[in-house]
């Protein structure tokens, strides 16, 4: 199946893009590594596969409405371990 042919079948099938689900995945597990580690950004950006750290901010932004850093500090307090 050619790159093509497989984007139209996701989009088909799921209603969006294969790039969309896939950042949409990328931006869940930055998400969980934020709030778990004390990793930089730039750290959590390049682990969960974003070559530049603009767009990951750009992308997290939209996605989440805040950025990577407020995401951080609003769920700082809340961790709870038992």
């Amino acid at each position: 199946m050619t790159e093509v042919s497989f984007s139209r079948f996701i989009k088909k099938r799921t209603g969006i893009s294969f790039i969309d689900s896939l950042n949409e995945i990328r931006l869940g597990h930055a998400s969980r590594i934020l709030i778990d580690t004390t990793n930089s950004i730039a750290e959590v950006s390049y682990s969960c596969g974003f070559n530049n750290i603009s767009n990951f901010n750009r992308l997290f932004k939209k996605k989440k409405g805040c950025t990577p850093k407020e995401f951080r500090e609003n769920f700082a307090g809340t961790r709870t371990f038992i």
